[in-house]
Parts: C-alpha cells; structure tokens; sequence
C-alpha cells in the first residue's frame, strides 16, 4: 500500500513495515534490569475533528503535539512495555494491530505490551464516538507511531535500576456525580426522571446535597533511572478524567502533556539535549467519575485558556517528584504479565426504544450535526441497534514489576472500582490504569447504574451490561493473587 498523505504527514500501512526477529542478547545478565523510554508523534493535521463532545469539533490550531509516550523494561528473561497515548481513547482494533507490529520488531508478546489513552478531549476521535467519526487514514497512522514508540524505547536498552511509590494529592480531584434536593435533577435523554444523582450540576449550585461517590489521592510513581543516575523515565498514576480548559479548536494533550513538561523542569532535564532524552508518562487511574471542578466550593470567576491545566500538572508534578527523590532503586527486578479476556453483554434497546428512537429522529434535522440531546441519543439508540453485536470481548490484564502490581480497566471505570482493588491486591502499591488495550465505554459500579445519571444513559460509550464492573474487578484479583504466587 502506498502511503496516504494528509497535510505534511504519511500515514503508512501497517503491513507495509518489514518485519525483523527479535530474541534475548546474550550479554543480557539474567535478573539484571534494562530500560528505554521514547516518544513518537501522532498530531493530526489541521482540520481534522476533535473528540470528547457529544458535537463535533474542528482542530484549527495546534496548542501542543500529541505523542506516544512509551517505556520498555527488560530484565533479561522477561520484556514490559507501555505505551501511553495523547488521545481520548483507542479502540481495540488499532491497540492489537499495534501490539502485532511490536511483537513482530521487538518479540515482546501482546500480553506483555500495556497500550492506553490518557483521555484527553481535543485529539482526534479514534472511534465513532457521539458525532465524531475517524480519519481511517489516521488509524493508519496511529497504528505504525503506537508501535514506533515502543520499538524505539527497546533499541535505547541500557542498564538501569527502578523505584516505585505513592504519594498523596487531594486538591486537584473531586467526585462529579452529585445527590440533588427533590425535583431539581431534570429528565434523562429518553424522557425518564429515575436519576437519582446529576453530573456536573454547576458551581455552588445551591440544590446540591452531597457528592455520590469518593475520590481516589492517590498520586504512583514508577521511577526507572540509568546506573550513573540520569533519569529514563517516570510513570505516573492519578485518577483524574482531564482537566479541558483548552481554548476552542486546540489540539492538546490537555494536563497529560503540561504534567510531562513540569517533571522535565523539576528534573532538570528541560531543554536539555541529552540522548536518550528523558521521557515523563502519565496514565490515567479509574476517573470515570472524577473531575477537577471543586462543586462545593470553587469559584466561578472565568480564567484564560490552560490556566488550570498548568496549576494541575504543576502540582502533581510536584508530589510526583517528591515520592521520586525518596524511592529506594533496585537493579534486579522481576517481571511477569498476565491477560484474561471476558465476554460481556451489551445493554441494547428493545424494539420500544427503537421505535421511540426512530420518532425522536423523524423531527431532526436532515443534514448537519444534531444540538437536541434528546435527538441525539435518539441517534446512539439506533446506531446501537443496528451495527452492535449483542456480545464484546475485552481484555483485562495484570502486569507485575517487583513488589509493584498494575491492573488494567478497558473503558471509564468508576474511582470505586480502583479502590477497591488497590484494597484486595496482594501487593503494595497496586496502580491501575483505565482506558487500556481497549475501549468499551464507562463502567460504573452496580450501584452507580441503580443511581443513573450521564454515565449510565444508554449510547455507544456506554453499553456494557449492569455487572461487567465486578466481573472485570474480579478478573483483576485473580490475575494479581497469581502473579504474587509467581
């Protein structure tokens, strides 16, 4: 296939990348750990759409790049890999075509290779998410750059040692979905008024009772350095969805990126011209429901576009460095992956909803984008209803390094879902990451959906049945009880 040009860049074939073999170097010292971190870059060109609204958006400006951020670890018998995406979130199509490319490169097998969204809402749309639709060419794309960052961390291979740790950050997270006084919660998207909880319900919002859920502080640090102390990377972990003051048709990495320059600066490393350069990822704890406006107390004087998003990165990025400096590094380390694929079913509408859907259309708009919320979940019913299977697959994977365990949720997890694992694993710290190796949706707990609320309205991002969440939290206790056994 010949490469597709848009705007300045080539989005090449995956099948058109010749393979080569990989195996384990010989001068490799069982136990003894190496690692390498990169980046690849994944802006799209201008005019392209822009996910994370129910309407779609145009990218007109380029505010920062969107990159792969990726990290490779090897401790001689066993490889890791993350690979950590400025986007909202990545279907499983692309994530295992990727994974296919790094095991052919690199021999890392696909168990092993941890690919996730940061989820951020100004980047390309990677799916068909509300009426947002992707570039197939930038899937294209995608694809190659995902399995670029990793193959390109694994030839920068060196000796190193690894640290890993919690902090505490409590200012910057705060429960979305709200208890409301009687009468003041409006009907649902398909008419109902069962809602027992609103998200988002506004600043200072007298009719608020009470938030519907908790919060998770915790702020993980994985630190990997070289021998002679020059940092490699640091990996870290917080349950927040995103922060989003991004001037309209921005491309950005939202605070992800704003985080990752911040710890280059308290590191040191910014403008720094070293090589392998120093690589900061953050990944996303289950946030579902978790936002950075402070409802009960914030305030509602307007502030420039990023003004939040710095004063977030800039504060994580300062409990991040903290933990960092105090780790206790090792230079052997083992390393172990498991995956388990579970089958679940979706909630899809019965031929009521359907027809219901189908009158709410018949007054919409012919052409152009829908405003009506309720036009457009009328619009989700019938998609839903006519191109989604019954039943999806998904992986949930496992993966331990040393005495830390990292556990995986393929969608929006509720921050009750993180907690509790982290409460369950046999190891300490356990971290999770959402939005991993794919993508189905919100998951809310059981009594989130009894509560209702946005999570839960029936639409392409969130379909999956009402138990998935303690059928996915218990296939990550089994996964982590056996890789402490082993």
């Amino acid at each position: 296939m010949q490469p597709v040009m848009l705007s300045r860049r080539a989005f090449v074939s995956a099948a058109a990348v010749p393979a080569v073999s990989w195996a384990a170097p010989a001068s490799a010292p069982a136990g003894k750990l190496r690692a390498g971190a990169a980046t690849s870059n994944i802006t799209p060109p201008l005019g392209t759409s822009l996910a994370g609204s129910m309407t779609d958006h145009i990218g007109t400006q380029v505010h920062d790049e969107l990159h792969v951020r990726a990290l490779a670890l090897d401790n001689g018998s066993t490889r890791l890999a993350f690979a950590v995406c400025d986007l909202c979130v990545i279907p499983r199509e692309q994530i295992d075509r990727a994974k296919e490319l790094i095991q052919t490169h690199t021999g890392i097998p696909p168990s092993h290779v941890l690919v996730s969204a940061v989820h951020t809402h100004s980047a390309p749309p990677t799916g068909h998410l509300f009426q947002s639709k992707a570039d197939p060419h930038y899937l294209e794309f995608l694809v190659v750059r995902i399995a670029d960052a990793v193959r390109l961390a694994v030839g920068r291979l060196e000796p190193a040692r690894i640290g890993w740790g919690l902090g505490k950050q409590d200012q910057l997270v705060f429960n979305r979905r709200f208890f409301m006084r009687p009468g003041t919660i409006p009907s649902d998207p398909f008419g109902h008024t069962t809602d027992t909880v609103l998200m988002n319900p506004g600043i200072r919002n007298p009719n608020v009772i009470k938030p519907a859920g908790p919060v998770d502080p915790d702020v993980g640090v994985l630190a990997v350095e070289a021998l002679d102390g020059r940092p490699i990377s640091v990996l870290g972990n917080y349950a927040l969805h995103y922060v989003g003051d991004v001037a309209g048709g921005d491309i950005s990495a939202d605070y992800f990126a704003a985080w990752a320059d911040a710890m280059e600066r308290v590191a040191g490393e910014a403008g720094s011209r070293c090589y392998p350069p120093f690589v900061p990822l953050l990944t996303n704890a289950c946030s579902g429901n978790i936002n950075n406006v402070d409802v009960l107390h914030g305030s509602t004087e307007r502030t420039p576009p990023y003004t939040h998003i710095r004063q977030v990165a800039d504060a994580l990025a300062a409990e991040c460095h903290r933990v960092w400096r105090g780790l206790r590094f090792s230079d052997t380390v083992p390393l172990a992956a498991s995956v388990e694929e579970l089958e679940f079913a979706l909630r899809m509408p019965s031929p009521e909803d359907l027809a219901a859907a189908r009158r709410t259309l018949s007054s919409a708009p012919a052409t152009g984008q829908l405003h009506d919320r309720a036009q457009i979940y009328a619009r989700e019913t019938v998609i839903l209803a006519e191109t989604y299977p019954n039943m999806v697959r998904t992986p949930l994977q496992a993966l331990r390094i040393g005495d830390l365990a990292i556990g995986t949720y393929p969608g929006e997890a509720f921050v009750e879902l993180g907690l509790e694992v982290k409460a369950k694993s046999p190891f300490r710290p356990t971290m999770l990451i959402e939005l991993a190796n794919d993508y189905r949706g919100y998951i809310p707990t059981v009594e989130g959906f009894e509560q209702g609320g946005y999570e839960t309205w029936r639409a392409k991002s969130s379909c999956l049945e009402t138990q998935a969440a303690p059928r996915m939290t218990a296939s990550l206790l089994r996964q982590l009880h056996s890789l402490a056994q082993s």
